[in-house]
């Protein structure tokens, strides 16, 4: 299946903004380089395949709007209209005498400090790449900067299959593709199968994770794409229970492209949220209700042997 690149540089193709930020090599939704420029996919912030619905491909994607989606989080947790900060600049504040309590201390990307927690005993360093480290906490501090209540977030968009290369260095040179598939069009595909093999094992480690910490009221959030949320349900099969937000539970919250403006631009959307159990996903993970038909491998098995058996020549 064919698939054409959405956004290029934050902007569709050959827009304006998205040329002027691909000469710069630049990021709109971070306001820094782009996280992909040292790589032949550069650029590229969603992808469609076929006739569906764009998805977003760049975690820098859902970042627009000076990292709104974690200020929405924020608030939702803590009740109040926040204000994300870094921790040197909470302390600037602190030591200034300046603290509103609206604050919230940040760690992760782009806010200067991205935490990470020892390697559990019994693993080698390195193993489990990726296990120990959780994209962003949001701290709630006291009068005196000591923690009383966090969260995390976990921001996951898709990884894509074959390449759209070509395309993205025609539209890094504000020049027109056309591959071989058709005008524009390129044989890149979306990674579903990352849903199984990473996504979800990692969402249900760090979620058990995180379920230990006193702090950690309210569990895990998962900012996706919806597209990727809907994959995960159909992975993981029947129905999750919804819960409350509380210490071990994990919150979908989904966002989409909106409609794209006269230069080319796109606000992001909210989708939709829910609440369910680590156990609640672990569970549905390793007992999936939507198996194939029992007996179905048999009968496959058996059609491609009559079928050999029917070769007048082997």
């Amino acid at each position: 299946m064919t698939s054409r690149i959405v956004e290029f540089f934050g902007s569709a193709p050959l827009s304006e903004p998205s040329v002027l930020n691909a000469q710069n090599h630049w990021c709109p939704f971070v306001d820094s380089d782009c996280i992909k420029n040292r790589r032949r996919s550069l650029g590229a912030c969603s992808l469609q395949v076929g006739q569906s619905e764009p998805v977003i491909i760049c975690p820098n994607r859902l970042y627009a709007d000076r990292f709104h989606i974690l200020k929405e989080i924020a608030d939702e947790a803590f009740g109040i209209d926040t204000e994300l900060l870094s921790a040197l600049d909470v302390e600037v504040r602190r030591r200034a005498g300046e603290l509103n309590g609206r604050e919230i201390t940040v760690f992760g990307k782009y806010f200067g400090k991205e935490l990470g927690i020892p390697t559990p005993p019994g693993l080698e360093e390195g193993e489990g790449a990726g296990s120990f480290y959780i994209d962003f906490i949001l701290v709630k501090a006291g009068s005196d900067n000591d923690p009383e209540a966090f969260v995390s977030v976990e921001i996951q968009t898709i990884d894509t299959t074959n390449s759209y290369a070509d395309a993205a260095a025609r539209y890094a040179a504000g020049q027109e593709y056309h591959g071989p598939w058709g005008e524009d069009l390129t044989n890149a595909g979306l990674n579903w199968e990352n849903v199984s093999k990473r996504i979800l094992p990692q969402l249900i480690y760090k979620g058990h994770a995180l379920r230990r910490e006193p702090m950690c009221f309210k569990g895990l959030f998962f900012v996706v794409p919806q597209a990727v949320y809907q994959r995960i349900k159909r992975r993981v099969g029947g129905r999750l229970l919804e819960y409350p937000q509380a210490a071990g539970t994990i919150t979908f919250r989904t966002y989409d492209l909106g409609p794209m403006a006269e230069n080319g631009t796109r606000g992001l959307v909210f989708g939709e949220t829910f609440t369910t159990t680590v156990e609640q996903i672990a569970f549905a993970f390793v007992s999936p209700q939507n198996l194939p038909a029992a007996g179905v491998y048999e009968e496959v098995i058996s059609q491609n042997l009559r079928k050999i058996a029917r070769k007048k020549t082997l």
